[in-house]
């Protein structure tokens, strides 16, 4: 059985080596797919995450949503623990944090309420079809998502980083519904 580290390994390079202009595109896809489930229609607060690297890209989402006034949560890195803001500017209230990843600044941005968080996008690098996921391995996200069990969890991914098997753990959480260029696969995920 391949090991967590390698699948992440083999599966961000293929990432990585998608062209720009495919992810641009291929991202504008997945975004419009994204913003027109209800899920999305019917939240008012989203925790959503910026771009980094070879990731979908989400900032039109971001503005999307702030366009619609939707409360946009972001995550900050601080001592192996995130930390959620509310951005209403992403020009201004973001900078690089940790890893170089686009976050909150402080002083600009009021703290979250995470009990009023109703959608998460959540990252990753790898899924499968029972909606696990194997994120970057710092595991910030399986110790945050338990918490919000009300909130709907939708990963954004190109169809490349979607395969058969994930070899999980306990710990490992799983996200309700994922959305790539290709399908929408919802794990049983129903509104209540």
């Amino acid at each position: 059985m391949i090991s967590k580290a390698s699948l992440r390994k083999q599966i961000l390079a293929s990432r990585d080596r998608l062209p720009e202009d495919n992810r641009l595109s291929i991202s504008a896809v997945i975004a419009d797919k994204f913003l027109s489930t209800d899920f999305y229609k019917d939240s008012r607060v989203i925790w959503a995450y910026w771009p980094f690297g070879s990731e979908i890209n989400t900032a039109p989402i971001v503005h999307r949503a702030l366009s619609e006034n939707k409360k946009v949560i972001l995550p900050k890195v601080e001592k192996q623990k995130l930390l959620l803001y509310e951005i209403d500017d992403p020009q201004v209230q973001l900078v690089p944090g940790t890893y170089g990843i686009m976050e909150p600044v402080i002083k600009g941005c009021h703290p979250a309420r995470i009990k009023d968080i109703d959608l998460i996008m959540v990252p990753g690098i790898v899924f499968d079809r029972k909606c696990n996921r194997l994120g970057y391995g710092g595991g910030y996200y399986d110790r945050m998502l338990p918490s919000l069990d009300k909130a709907v969890k939708i990963a954004l991914c190109f169809g490349l980083q979607l395969i058969d098997f994930i070899p999980v753990e306990k710990h490992d959480i799983k996200v309700d519904i994922i959305i790539t260029e290709f399908e929408v696969i919802n794990c049983n995920y129903k509104k209540t």
